[in-house]
């Protein structure tokens, strides 16, 4: 049985790793970085990668929800004319919203909508690229299957609602400090989407990952600093495909999976150094442990209560 355990365990994480890395090839070869989807490692580690379901969710529902976040973040930028850290607060609340109304805790959802407010894109590739990632991982959910998890009981709004405020309060320290000096615009990347979807999960009083915040906040780290010299030094210095830097950084994180036990913000985290813009590359694992530390910190302090 050991040795069953094994070959399923690999045959999932080589998966995983051809998934993501065919998602570099792709959008590298349609010079298209909106097909670059960070939170496509977390939902392989959770709809994949896990032996036991880790979401409440039914397999029809993932391109369903991801598609609709993904239409909600695209429209909120064509929309909505305000500054970045309106948009970014009214894309947390929206799909919050819709998670609540359809008692669905795949968190990654909230990533699909916030991303595109982040990179600022209008471009209906975004939505569409993520459309066929979640149609490729609801197909692959059935030849990998899960033992499904336990009784869910979905955030009340006054839980939603204490998320948001947190979200807010670093929303409005990062505005202060970028509005009274321009050159800290790179702060807007301490809000990376897997690290809000950080503070969600620990923001769930049965959550195993409350136990080792610190372990985590390693690993958030450690995917910053792996994903950075994946695409700097390997891809934008040394001149190697993209594709390799994502092979290697998905390779690196399931290894620290392996020894740490597997958290799916984290391999979501090592795929953002993708489309982030040069002023930020290199800032971007101090920019994710502080955006880790506080949204961890924040997550602690907000116990579920269903």
């Amino acid at each position: 049985m050991s040795e069953m355990r094994q070959r399923s365990s690999l045959l999932r994480s080589v998966v995983v790793v051809l998934f993501l890395t065919m998602m570099a090839v792709v959008a590298e070869i349609s010079n298209q970085r909106e097909i670059i989807f960070p939170e496509a490692g977390a939902l392989c580690v959770g709809l994949w990668l896990m032996p036991k379901a880790v979401w409440n969710v039914r397999i029809r529902q993932v391109p369903l929800l991801l598609t609709a976040a993904a239409l909600i973040g695209l429209g909120i930028n064509l929309l909505l004319p305000v500054c970045f850290e309106v948009r970014f607060a009214v894309a947390f609340c929206a799909v919050a919203l819709m998670l609540r109304i359809v008692r669905c805790n795949m968190f990654p959802v909230v990533s699909a909508a916030m991303l595109p407010v982040l990179i600022g894109t209008t471009s209906w590739v975004y939505p569409v690229s993520v459309l066929v990632i979640s149609l490729l991982l609801a197909v692959g959910r059935v030849w990998l299957p899960q033992t499904d998890r336990t009784e869910y009981h979905p955030y009340n709004w006054l839980h939603w609602l204490k998320l948001a405020a947190a979200l807010c309060l670093f929303l409005a320290i990062e505005y202060v400090l970028t509005t009274l000096n321009s050159k800290l615009s790179t702060l807007n990347y301490t809000m990376v989407p897997p690290l809000v979807v950080t503070m969600i999960e620990f923001a769930n009083r049965k959550s195993g990952f409350r136990e080792r915040p610190w372990t985590i906040l390693g690993l958030i780290v450690a995917a910053a600093v792996v994903g950075t010299f994946s695409e700097w030094g390997l891809h934008r210095i040394i001149g190697l495909p993209m594709a390799v830097g994502t092979l290697i950084s998905a390779i690196v994180m399931l290894l620290l999976f392996h020894s740490f036990k597997p958290f799916a913000p984290a391999l979501a985290i090592a795929m953002v150094p993708m489309i982030l813009p040069d002023t930020a590359l290199l800032w971007f694992p101090l920019l994710a442990t502080v955006g880790g530390a506080y949204f961890i910190g924040a997550g602690m302090v907000i116990p579920s209560r269903p």
